[in-house]
């Protein structure tokens, strides 16, 4: 969906970003991690021309985007930043319809999309749409800043650094539920983050940038498996490189045999996951369900342990 050929910004004398390259495919979530400084914002804002390039050049559905009128752009590109940038002095309602309304939608259709988009977040449109940003908490303002970027149906959403102004909980569960919506609706999403677990739970691909250049463009197996260099491998974490892999492995992968006692585990859940669970209950194994509730066997210790002792 998104083509970034040699996609290069200067500022006179200082490059921010240097010769990017790489494709996003439709539908998935690709996120752009790296250190402070090292051109990640300004790479995402090129793409939505806040950022004009110095050379290179973004094409979108193959569509070269200096061909597209700037409002237009923006109009099909939804756009979240941290703190999220609602209208203090607009309510909920208001705010989500910012985009539709420039767009000319009537009055009726916007109210329905407003109204689809509250329930969609688990906003209930009797008690927030007449609710200000500051009577919202910070994962209520997190959930509307994105219902407004997704207000007119865009196909691409940009979000950068969307979580960071979130503690720690309310942080994951914002995770979750960005996922659960992109996999609802198919949404095709670039992320900036300075997060490397961020990165690994949320993206299909990971771009890693270091002072303005493009290391490395991967699955977040790939990255684990083959860092394109040390700082990439630095990046990643050697010591956390077997716990983020159990991350990237499912349950289905190590189901056993057998019965257990206790509280099924999901057959989709990560193996991480399922190990954390084992460990807090003190079973050695629990039942494994699938995704209708039956019972499939089983998950154990040791078999998450010999699995995990089995990967690259």
């Amino acid at each position: 969906m998104i083509e970034i050929e040699h996609l290069t910004k200067r500022y006179g004398t200082n490059t921010v970003v240097e010769d990017v390259s790489f494709e996003v495919e439709e539908g998935t979530l690709t996120v752009v991690v790296g250190t402070s400084g090292a051109g990640k914002s300004t790479l995402l804002r090129m793409i939505n021309r806040l950022v004009e390039p110095t050379s290179g050049r973004v094409l979108i559905d193959g569509e070269d985007t200096r061909r597209i009128p700037e409002d237009t752009l923006r109009h099909r590109i939804g756009y979240v930043i941290q703190g999220y940038g609602l209208f203090p002095h607009r309510n909920v309602a208001d705010n989500i319809a910012t985009v539709p309304r420039l767009l000319g939608w009537d009055r009726k259709r916007i109210a329905q999309r407003v109204e689809e988009l509250l329930d969609l977040f688990q906003l209930d449109p009797a008690e927030f749409a007449r609710k200000f940003p500051h009577e919202l908490s910070g994962g209520q303002q997190q959930r509307v800043g994105v219902a407004r970027a997704l207000a007119a149906r865009p196909a691409l959403l940009l979000m950068d650094e969307p979580f960071g102004a979130l503690d720690a909980v309310i942080r994951a569960k914002a995770q979750d539920d960005l996922l659960a919506i992109q996999r609802r609706l198919g949404t095709t999403i670039m992320l900036v983050t300075h997060d490397m677990n961020e990165a690994f739970h949320l993206g299909d691909r990971i771009a890693v940038m270091d002072q303005a250049r493009l290391l490395q463009y991967a699955s977040p197996a790939e990255l684990l498996m083959h860092p394109a260099d040390d700082f990439v491998e630095r990046l990643v974490g050697t010591a956390e490189r077997p716990f983020r892999l159990l991350s990237l492995a499912k349950v289905q992968e190590a189901v056993e045999p057998g019965a257990a006692e206790g509280e099924p585990i999901a057959v989709s859940d990560s193996l991480h996951d399922a190990l954390s669970r084992l460990m807090w209950t003190g079973h050695r194994a629990l039942p494994v369900a699938d995704a209708k509730g039956a019972i499939i066997g089983r998950v154990s210790v040791d078999g998450i342990l010999e699995h995990g002792r089995s990967l690259p």
